[in-house]
């Protein structure tokens, strides 16, 4: 897509949507009345892909009174693009040059960012000076960092802290790249020139609420996490960014699902929506109107307030019926009126019918309304609270007046019923429709699934903890491998992999443990045993020698070198497995052929009496 106004100065590398077509570059600076916002779409997407591009965020937007001309998205993975790129996607796109050139013909100081997985990293490379796209070099270059262009930052499913130590290039956890993405003159922050007074900050965790000697409370972070999204699964709390004004964990769906989400949940942009236009380039006006929407008699007329006064109200209204249609609300309108009002002017009204009502100002938000002219608009009520957070499923009901209800979770596709069912974070609008077209105002309300409690830890970690039975241990091993790392979410006291399915339990239960080929081997199969036992693990080399084993009893990797827990012996030891619990023990082992073989060995002991008496 090259969906740009005819003057916007890009080369032919830079395609995404952004701009009026229909206005001139003077055009747009004087129509300017928030402050621009570039929204920036995920790895394997573009600006309008489907699945991982923006044209919801921008609907949300423009709900919220934003115009054409200050929406900007860039296509910085190629036009099209529907593949992952990897492995140093920061480094390879101009991204700096699209938004350089967006500020430089709009004409502004400041611009507010909203990005996505991906696009969380090009924005923060933008602000700290990462040398990147057609000049790259690749290099963090603080003294060339963009600071002073952002209003406001708004991270959603970022992976700012990398993707474990099993990530790919620039996305591995503690590499070069990573650790400096944290960095700004030397000085760890991840929000440089954000917020300075560390009580105005929200998060759930207490750790990631903090000051730094770069804060200066010029620039307003927001960081949203899609909890155990595939994002979040690999390493969580990976999107979070410490010191920000809001950090915030959302249930939104588990993998793929929850990840996609993120950019098309109302509710998340409800929570963020309020730290945008922080410096809007026109100074704030303000409409108020003397009718609230509703049924009202023939001959309605609406007195128009503006401050300050002297700005000009421009209005358009819509006379319309409504209908439901294929899973979508069909409006018809029968009647456009527009025109300007001045502070304290009226609009007239004769015609009966539903009118839709958009009251505008320069500097202001919009203003809109429904009016019932000499008929009766149904009225819509929620009827299911929203004070305190549901767990599992949620049955929100409406009721009406008159006409049918339809519910709607994404405001876009419909389906008939007073009762919605959620599972999980959601904004629940109604609407009713009588056999006429008339229709109801839409109405929202925002119910939250609380985040479940997580912990992430390798499989041995969470069998020693006793979230997993020896089962599901041994199961898990032999699918993911022994020295996995993996999330698991404690729901109506039982620990799963899958909080949204909670009946998919952590692993299936194995009945007799598969043979594999393997030098190492214990003299008593994994499980569970009445009393204390001893354990021959031994080792036998495939070329005969001796081998040197390396293990540990703590759940640590026993063949990293650096690992102060591991221990070792030659061979073959004999270890007592006893005191009532769960035991493990993990060892590697490498022969003189170059042959290695990492084995888990796992039991369970439980004879109702502790310390055993016997073995």
């Amino acid at each position: 897509m090259n969906n740009f106004p005819a003057d916007f100065p890009i080369p032919g590398i830079l395609t995404g949507f952004g701009g009026d077509r229909s206005k001139t570059q003077a055009q747009h600076r004087a129509s300017l009345k928030k402050t621009p916002v570039i929204l920036v779409h995920g790895n394997a997407g573009h600006s309008a892909h489907p699945k991982w591009g923006m044209e919801i965020m921008k609907g949300f937007l423009k709900a919220e009174g934003y115009q054409d001309c200050e929406i900007w998205a860039m296509d910085y993975l190629g036009e099209n693009n529907g593949s992952v790129n990897l492995p140093n996607p920061h480094r390879d796109h101009p991204f700096r040059l699209f938004v350089d050139r967006v500020r430089e013909y709009l004409g502004v100081k400041k611009l507010d960012f909203i990005a996505h997985s991906l696009g969380c990293g090009m924005v923060n490379g933008y602000l700290r000076g990462l040398q990147g796209g057609i000049q790259s070099n690749g290099q963090w270059d603080n003294s060339a960092h963009r600071f002073g262009v952002a209003g406001t930052f708004v991270s959603l499913a970022a992976a700012t802290y990398g993707l474990g130590v099993g990530g790919v290039g620039e996305f591995r956890t503690r590499s070069d790249f990573e650790l400096k993405s944290h960095q700004t003159d030397a000085v760890v922050d991840d929000t440089p020139r954000g917020s300075n007074n560390a009580g105005a900050q929200e998060a759930p965790v207490s750790s990631w609420i903090g000051v730094s000697g770069l804060d200066n409370n010029e620039l307003r972070y927001v960081a949203i996490i899609a909890a155990n999204d595939f994002v979040d699964a690999q390493n969580p709390n990976t999107g979070r960014r410490e010191g920000a004004h809001l950090n915030k964990r959302f249930n939104l769906g588990s993998g793929v699902d929850g990840h996609e989400k993120i950019i098309k949940s109302q509710t998340v942009f409800n929570t963020f929506k309020g730290s945008l236009n922080q410096h809007p380039p026109v100074a704030p006006a303000k409409i108020t109107v003397d009718k609230d929407s509703g049924s009202y008699g023939p001959g309605l007329q609406i007195t128009v307030m503006v401050v300050p006064p002297t700005v000009s109200i421009n209005y358009i209204a819509e006379r319309l019926t409504q209908q439901f249609q294929a899973g979508f609300i069909i409006r018809t309108v029968s009647e456009t009126r527009t025109g300007t009002l001045s502070n304290g002017q009226s609009l007239t009204l004769s015609t009966d019918g539903v009118w839709d009502v958009g009251f505008r100002a320069e500097g202001a938000d919009e203003v809109r309304r429904s009016y019932g002219v000499n008929i009766a608009i149904p009225e819509v009520k929620i009827l299911t609270d929203n004070t305190t957070p549901f767990v599992g499923s949620l049955d929100v009901a409406a009721s009406t007046t008159s006409g049918t209800l339809y519910n709607s979770t994404d405001g876009e596709h419909w389906t008939v019923g007073s009762v919605a069912t959620i599972n999980r974070t959601a904004t629940v609008s109604f609407i009713a429709i009588d056999t006429n077209g008339i229709a109801s105002p839409v109405v929202s309300r925002a119910y939250e699934k609380p985040v479940p409690e997580g912990k992430t830890g390798t499989l041995t970690e969470h069998f020693i903890a006793r979230r997993l039975s020896v089962n599901e241990y041994v199961s898990l091993g032999l699918e993911l491998g022994f020295n996995s790392v993996l999330t698991l979410y404690l729901v109506n006291g039982k620990w799963v992999r899958n909080p949204e399915d909670p009946s998919v339990t952590t692993g299936q239960p194995v009945v007799a443990f598969a043979a594999r080929r393997a030098i190492l081997a214990a003299d008593k199969p994994s499980g569970e045993y009445p009393s204390a036992i001893d354990v021959i693990i031994a080792a036998a080399s495939p070329a005969g020698g001796r081998a040197k084993i390396y293990y540990t009893e703590d759940g640590s990797d026993p063949s990293d070198a650096n690992n102060t827990k591991r221990a070792s012996f030659d061979t073959q030891k004999t270890f007592t497995i006893q005191g009532n619990g769960h035991h493990s023990v993990l060892c590697y082992v490498q022969d003189s052929t170059g042959h290695r073989s990492f084995e888990s060995f796992a039991w369970s002991i439980d004879d109702l009496q502790y310390p055993e008496t016997s073995i």
